[in-house]
C-alpha cells in the first residue's frame, strides 16, 4: 500500500491510500484499481474500455456506466421503535426529500437517461446501485453522493416528510418482512437478533407507531451507521481510472465518518438461534397465490468460510438436473412444476452469526399428493452424497466452469449486477481477492472435511419443513399469525419418519454427476480479415436449407449465436395440427431439460420457440462444442417419439389446455385474438386449438412428429466466431441427421391479410370468461402496406395520441386505455384498446362512440402541434429507441438480422434507415396522413367488443357473435354475423413475402 497526493477540480490536495491492485484472470480486459479515501471509504475503479471499429463507434458511445455503494449495516440494526429503517433510506435516496430540490430526485433522473436503480438489504449489509447512459454518469454520481456526503436533515425536517415517512414505513415494512420471515423470526430464541421482530411486535408498532419517535430514529440511524469507513463503493465506466478516481475524491471526500464500529454480535456468534423445539417441526402454511411448494430449512453455525465455500458445493450438487439427479427423479415422477426454471432449489443465507440452507421444491397438483414420497427421495438423496462423500473431480469441474465463465461470459454481464455483487463482496476480501472472491470457485481450496461438516448438518431431526398451499382442506387450521393473518397449522415431526429418513437408501434412480462432455477446452480465436461485411451474407441455399453468415468483429471471444428454423406447412392446415406443433414444442423442451442441463453449466445457451411456421432453436456459447449441441437437439427432435411417454404426453397435454383456456379468458387477450381470426387468411384462435387438442391422442402426437421431420425447409443464421466452411458443415450434418425431404416452400412464404372494407365493420361476442362481467372495446385502423416512412408516422402518432389517451382516460374515467401499432404480415396499423370496462357503468357501444370522438379531437390537437414540439418528441423516441437497440448489444443484433430472414425482408440497416426516416417527417406529413386516414369515406376500421356477462353455465366454448343489425345507430355498419362468411367477401391484399 501507498500514499499519494491528489488534486481535484478546486485544486485542493487529498492524500488517497493505493490498496493492492486486485488479481484478475488473463482475458479480463478491465483495468482495475483499489483506493482508501482519508476518511476510511474503500473504492473499487472499473475501465473497461476497449477499441471499436468505426461503424461500432455510435453504439460504443451508447453503453451504460454503472455504480454500486455497499454500507455495513443491515436489518439487525434495525432499532426496536423502527423495523425496517433501513427500507426508508432507499426512497430518501431515489425519490429526494423536500431538503432537496426536485432536480435531486435521482430516481426520475436515471430513468429519463436509460437506467435503472435498486436497493438491497439483508441482515449486516445494504446496497444501493444504478446504471446510466455513460455521458449522464457525472451527473447521476453528483446526486448519488450528495445523499451520503450532505448531513443528515435535522430532526424538524423530517417531522415536515410525516406524511412521506409514514406511507414509506407501511410500504418498507411490507416489503422487507414477507410471511416466510416473520414465521422464522419467530422460531429464533429470545432475545436473538433473528428473533428481533415477530408478527405480535411488528402488529402492535403499527397500531401504536409514533412517527414523531420514527423521526428521531431515522436521524440516529444514519448518524450512527453511514460512516464512511463502512462503505464499498464500485465504479465501472469506460472512462479512464484517474478520471474515475477524481470523481470519487471530489463527491466521497466529504461523506462523514465516525470511526465507530458496527454493532457487535460476537456474544450471539456461537449460538445457533434456530435450535429450538418450535424451529424442528411440519408448518403448513395457507399460500396468498396459487402455488405448492415444500420448503426444508436446516440452520447451522456461521459457513462464512470464504477460502473454501462448502455450501456453494453442496448447493450445486443438489441443483443438478441431470441424469441421476433429484430433479431428474421428481420429473420423471411428475411430482414437480414442469417447466419452472426454479422447480426444485438450494439456496444458503449467511451472516457472522449463523447459517441457513433451504431446500424448495415447487410441486405439482400430483406431486402435492405423494408428498411422504418426495420427502423420502430428498434424504435418499442426500443420504447418497453423506454416502459418496465429496468428489475432487467434480470439485474440479465446477472451477473450470466458473473460471471460463469468468474470462468470458462475465465479459457480457450487465454492468450494474457486475457492480451490485462486488461492492458487497468487498466487506469480505482483501484488494486483491475482490474480483476472485466475487466467484464462487476461482482460487479457492478443495476441502472434503469443511464439505463433509456441511453435509453432516443436513439431517432430518434438526430441519424445519414448510408445506404451502393455497387450499388446505384436508385439516383444522389452527393459528393464524397475527400481522398478515397467515393460517397454519404446525404438527410434531413422528419418530418413525426421522429414524426412517436418517438410514433410507439411495434410490437406485440417484447418482453423482458424470463428467460434462460440453466443457469446452478450446478458446482460440478465428483471424479477422481486412474486410468484413457489416450484415448477414448468404453462404448457402438449396430446395431444403438456407445459410446466412456473418463473422463479428466487435466481440472478440470465442463464442458464437446460431438460429435455426423448422419450417413446416402442417401448422397451417388445421387446428389439430396447430395444437399438436404447440404440444411437440413443449415436449421438445421437457426432454432437452434433462439432456442438455451439462451444456446449460458449461456456458452454452439454448431457447425453443414455436410458432405457426414450426419450431425455431436459437443457441449460443462457446464454438468447440457448438454443433454437438445442435447435434443432441436434431436427434432428440427426430426420436421423440420413441422418446416420450403417454405419461408425460397426458401431463403437457393437461397443462396446455389449461394455457389455452387461462389465454381466451382474459378478455384483452382474447380481442387480439379474435382481431387476427377476422383479418389473416388462416389464424386458428385458443378456442380453436382447446377444442381440437381436447380430441387428440398419443397416437396423434406420435404420427404428427414422423410427418414433420418428413417435409422441411430449414432457415439458419450464424453470427459469430466461426469459420465459413466449419458453419456449412455443421448445418449440413443437422440436416443429414434429420433426413427431411424438401417442403413447397411457396406455401409458407407467402402470407396474405385481408384488406377491411371501407368504413367500419363490427364484431360483438360473448366474454367466454364466465366470472368476468367486464368488456373490451377494441378498435383496429388499417393502412396499407408496410414501409419505414409509414411505420415511423404511425409509431409517432402513436407516441403523441398516448399523453392525450391519458387525459381521456381521466376524463371519461375508464379504467385501462392502451395504443399500439400492429403489423398483420407486412400490412400497418394501429389499435386502441379499452379494457375493464365495467358493464353496469359503460355499454360497448358507448365506449365506442366516445373513441370516435377522442380521435376527432387529436386531429384539432395535431393541428395545433408545433414543429418544435415534435422535434422533442422524435429525440425523445430516437433516444429509447436506441437505448434498446444499444444496451442489449450483440445479442439483440443478432436478433434484429434473424428477424429479417424469418420474415424474408432481408433488410439488415432497417435501424439506420428508421433513424433516417425519422428525421424527414415533419408535421404537415403527419396531419396530412391523420386527417386521410381518419376520414370517413377512407379509413378501414374493425370495432371488436367483447361484452362481459353475468356468470352462468356454458356447457360448450364457442364463438358466438352477436347480432347488432336491430341497432339504430349501427345501421349503417358492416356488421359481422359469422366470421367465415365475412371473410369470403373482402379483398386479400397482394402477397406479401413473410
Amino acid at each position: 500500500m501507498e500514499e499519494e497526493k491528489r488534486t481535484t477540480g478546486d485544486d485542493k490536495c487529498y492524500v488517497v491510500e493505493y490498496l493492492e491492485t486486485p488479481v484478475k484472470l488473463k482475458d479480463d480486459k478491465k483495468e482495475y484499481r483499489a483506493i482508501r479515501l482519508p476518511n476510511g471509504l474503500e473504492a473499487l475503479l472499473i475501465c473497461d474500455s476497449e477499441t471499436c471499429s468505426s461503424q461500432d463507434q455510435n453504439k460504443k458511445d451508447k453503453k451504460k456506466a454503472a455504480c454500486g455503494l455497499c454500507v455495513g449495516v443491515g436489518s439487525f440494526s434495525d432499532p426496536p421503535e423502527v423495523p425496517a429503517i433501513a427500507q426508508y433510506f432507499e426512497s430518501m435516496l431515489f425519490t429526494g426529500f423536500d431538503k432537496y430540490p426536485p432536480k435531486y430526485d435521482l430516481d426520475k433522473f436515471i430513468y429519463n437517461h436509460g437506467g435503472m436503480c435498486d436497493c438491497l438489504i439483508d441482515f449486516e449489509h445494504t446496497t444501493f446501485f444504478f446504471d446510466i447512459q455513460e455521458e449522464n454518469f457525472f451527473s447521476a454520481l453528483v446526486r448519488f453522493a450528495k445523499f451520503f456526503s450532505d448531513p443528515s436533515p435535522e430532526t424538524h425536517e423530517y417531522a415536515r416528510q410525516l406524511k412521506a415517512i409514514k406511507n414509506e414505513f407501511q410500504v418498507a415494512l411490507f416489503c422487507t418482512k414477507n410471511i416466510r420471515e416473520l414465521l422464522f423470526s419467530s422460531f429464533a430464541r429470545t432475545g436473538h437478533p433473528a428473533n428481533k421482530f415477530t408478527g405480535d411486535d411488528l402488529k402492535q408498532l403499527i397500531c401504536n407507531v409514533n412517527y414523531n419517535k420514527v423521526c428521531k430514529e431515522l436521524y440516529k440511524f444514519k448518524k450512527r451507521h453511514y460512516s464512511a469507513h463502512r462503505m464499498k463503493l464500485v465504479l465501472q465506466s469506460r472512462l479512464p481510472l484517474d478520471t474515475l478516481e477524481r470523481y470519487v475524491i471530489t463527491y466521497f471526500r466529504d461523506v462523514p465518518t465516525n470511526r465507530l464500529p458496527p454493532d457487535d454480535f460476537t456474544k450471539f456468534k456461537n449460538i445457533i438461534p434456530f435450535d429450538t423445539p418450535i424451529f424442528r417441526k411440519i408448518y403448513k402454511v395457507e399460500a396468498t397465490k396459487f402455488f405448492r411448494r415444500v420448503q426444508i430449512t436446516w440452520a447451522m453455525p456461521s459457513l462464512l468460510v470464504h477460502k473454501t465455500k462448502p455450501y456453494e458445493y453442496i448447493s450445486r450438487i443438489i441443483e443438478q438436473e441431470g441424469r441421476g439427479s433429484l430433479i431428474s427423479y421428481l420429473r420423471k415422477k411428475m411430482w414437480i412444476c414442469t417447466f419452472s426454471k426454479c422447480a426444485l432449489y438450494c439456496k444458503s443465507q449467511h451472516n457472522s452469526m449463523y447459517s441457513l440452507v433451504q431446500l424448495v421444491v415447487e410441486l405439482s397438483h400430483e406431486g402435492f399428493q405423494h408428498m411422504n414420497k418426495i420427502l423420502d427421495a430428498i434424504f435418499s438423496f442426500i443420504n447418497l452424497l453423506k454416502r459418496e462423500g465429496a468428489r475432487e473431480n467434480i470439485f474440479d469441474e465446477f472451477c473450470e466452469i466458473e473460471k471460463n465463465s469468468f474470462r468470458f461470459i462475465n465479459e457480457r454481464e450487465n454492468r450494474v449486477n457486475y457492480v451490485k455483487n462486488l461492492c458487497k463482496s468487498m466487506h469480505f476480501y482483501s484488494s486483491c481477492n475482490y474480483i476472485a472472491g466475487n466467484n464462487s470457485f476461482i482460487h479457492f481450496k478443495y476441502d472434503p472435511e469443511a464439505i463433509q461438516k456441511c453435509l453432516n448438518y443436513l439431517v432430518p431431526e434438526t430441519a424445519n419443513f414448510m408445506i404451502f398451499d393455497k387450499d388446505f382442506d384436508c385439516f383444522e387450521i389452527s393459528n393464524v399469525e397475527p400481522l398478515f393473518e397467515i393460517k397454519y397449522i404446525d404438527n410434531e415431526i413422528p419418530k418413525k419418519w426421522i429414524e426412517h429418513w436418517k438410514i433410507i437408501e439411495p434410490l437406485p434412480d440417484f447418482h453423482l454427476s458424470l463428467p460434462n462432455i460440453f466443457l469446452p477446452s478450446d478458446f482460440s480465436l478465428i483471424p479477422i480479415p481486412e474486410k468484413v461485411p457489416e450484415y448477414p451474407v448468404k453462404l448457402h441455399n438449396d430446395d431444403i436449407s438456407e445459410i446466412w453468415y456473418r463473422l463479428n468483429p466487435k466481440s472478440r471471444l470465442p463464442n458464437s449465436y446460431m438460429n435455426i428454423y423448422f419450417i413446416s406447412s402442417l401448422g397451417f392446415q388445421s387446428p389439430n395440427n396447430a395444437a399438436l406443433m404447440t404440444l411437440y414444442y413443449k415436449i421438445l423442451k421437457l426432454l432437452l431439460l434433462e439432456e442438455l442441463y451439462s451444456a446449460t453449466q458449461a456456458g452454452y445457451n439454448y431457447k425453443i420457440n414455436v410458432s405457426k411456421k414450426g419450431i425455431i432453436i436459437k443457441m449460443s456459447g462457446f464454438n468447440e462444442k457448438l454443433s454437438l449441441l445442435l447435434e443432441t437437439i436434431v436427434k432428440c427432435m427426430v426420436d421423440c417419439p420413441n422418446r416420450v411417454t403417454e405419461d408425460t404426453f397426458k401431463m403437457i397435454k393437461t397443462e396446455q389446455l389449461s394455457i389455452y383456456y387461462n389465454t381466451f379468458t382474459k378478455s384483452k387477450e382474447f380481442a387480439e385474438d379474435i382481431r387476427l381470426w377476422i383479418l389473416k387468411h388462416v389464424h386458428y384462435t385458443h378456442v380453436d386449438m382447446h377444442n381440437a387438442l381436447i380430441n387428440i391422442n398419443f397416437e396423434d402426437l406420435q404420427q404428427f412428429v414422423k410427418s414433420f421431420t418428413n417435409n422441411l425447409y430449414i432457415q439458419c443464421l450464424v453470427e459469430g466466431n466461426m469459420m465459413q466452411n466449419a458453419v456449412i458443415e455443421t448445418i449440413k450434418q443437422c440436416v443429414k441427421l434429420i433426413n427431411c425431404s424438401p417442403l413447397q416452400y411457396d406455401i409458407i412464404k407467402k402470407s396474405t391479410a385481408a384488406q377491411i372494407p371501407l368504413g367500419t365493420s363490427y364484431c360483438k361476442i360473448k366474454n367466454i370468461n364466465k366470472s368476468d362481467a367486464n368488456s373490451v372495446v377494441m378498435k383496429y385502423y388499417q393502412a396499407d402496406y408496410m414501409s419505414i416512412e409509414l411505420s415511423m408516422i404511425i409509431n409517432l402518432i402513436i407516441m403523441i395520441m398516448k399523453k392525450q389517451l391519458l387525459k381521456w382516460q381521466s376524463q371519461e374515467k375508464l379504467r385501462h386505455v392502451l395504443c399500439d401499432f400492429k403489423n398483420v404480415d407486412g400490412i400497418a396499423g394501429y389499435c386502441i384498446t379499452v379494457y375493464n370496462i365495467q358493464k353496469n357503468k359503460y355499454t360497448t357501444e358507448h365506449v365506442d362512440q366516445q373513441i370516435d370522438k377522442f380521435l376527432k379531437s387529436f386531429k384539432y390537437f395535431l393541428e395545433n402541434l408545433s414543429e418544435e414540439e415534435l422535434n422533442n418528441i422524435k429525440d425523445t423516441w430516437s433516444k429509447s429507441k436506441q437505448h434498446t437497440d444499444i444496451n442489449i448489444e450483440e445479442e439483440e443484433e443478432v436478433n434484429r438480422n434473424w428477424d429479417e430472414i424469418t420474415t424474408c425482408q432481408y433488410m439488415f440497416d432497417r435501424f439506420q434507415k428508421e433513424k433516417l426516416a425519422l428525421e424527414e417527417i415533419k408535421m404537415n406529413k403527419l396531419r396530412e396522413w391523420f386527417a386521410k386516414n381518419t376520414n370517413e369515406s377512407n379509413f378501414r376500421t374493425l370495432s371488436i367488443h367483447i361484452v362481459g356477462i353475468d356468470p352462468k353455465n356454458r356447457q360448450y366454448l364457442t364463438l358466438d357473435c352477436l347480432d347488432t343489425t336491430d341497432d339504430q345507430q349501427y345501421k349503417q355498419i358492416n356488421h359481422i354475423i359469422k366470421v367465415d362468411d365475412y371473410k369470403k367477401k373482402f379483398n386479400t391484399y397482394p402477397v406479401i413475402e413473410g
